[in-house]
């Protein structure tokens, strides 16, 4: 029995981003604007995958791999708070800003940047007077969000891909081996992808697309269409 192409599958669920989508999205609505930016990332790193495999390079997609799946998790969160995700994202920035802050003071180029340093002070002064802790804040960690939802082959998958995304000895392997007593080195990585990168990216575009798609039906309903 022959296999479904994934690459029909996958020109199917491009031809479904028109033109006018952005019409469909209310500008006031801060989940779905978050989540039209979260949805796009996903289609961003979906063709920097592609883009990759066409090159014979599939192995370097791991960080591209993890991001869409960050991305495509996420945007299933946002829907699932609704507006509640501005004020946590804003929450997460307060805690990044403060970070920021403290490297330009630690380097000692706070001056250097001191319109942006002004910035970083009065976001983290507007935040912690305006927005109350959310008891939820905490899943703005992937793998808080990941286990919250109970992903756990995808918690696994993940794991696995930060491998292969960041310096280890997994890595390393996939430029040598051994056989015996023979030693094999290669310039392009001699082991197989872990996982097909078209039927990879069917699977997380389309988990992703069903999942905008309520974004794009709450705006209609929203909107009296």
């Amino acid at each position: 029995m022959t296999e479904p192409d994934p690459g029909a599958g996958l020109i199917r669920l491009e031809n479904l981003i028109t033109s006018d989508l952005h019409a469909h999205i209310d500008p006031m609505n801060r989940a779905a604007v978050i989540g039209w930016g979260l949805f796009f990332n996903v289609a961003h790193q979906v063709r920097a995958v592609l883009t990759l495999h066409q090159a014979g390079a599939c192995g370097a997609a791991s960080p591209n791999r993890r991001s869409a799946l960050e991305y495509a998790i996420t945007l299933r969160w946002c829907i699932d708070q609704g507006d509640r995700i501005g004020d946590i994202y804003n929450r997460k920035l307060r805690g990044d800003q403060i970070q920021l802050a403290n490297a330009l003071k630690a380097d000692g180029t706070k001056d250097r940047y001191k319109d942006a340093y002004e910035v970083m002070v009065q976001t983290v002064k507007t935040v912690k007077e305006t927005i109350p802790p959310d008891p939820n804040e905490r899943l703005a960690k992937i793998e808080h969000l990941m286990k919250g939802y109970g992903l756990t082959k995808e918690w696994s998958f993940y794991t696995v891909d930060s491998r292969f995304t960041h310096p280890t000895l997994t890595g390393a392997q996939m430029f040598f081996k051994t056989e015996g007593e023979a030693f094999h080195v290669s310039q392009a990585p001699i082991h197989e992808e872990i996982v097909p990168c078209q039927l990879y990216c069917l699977w997380i575009f389309h988990i992703a697309m069903l999942a905008f798609n309520e974004v794009l039906n709450r705006q209609a309903v929203d909107h009296g269409a």
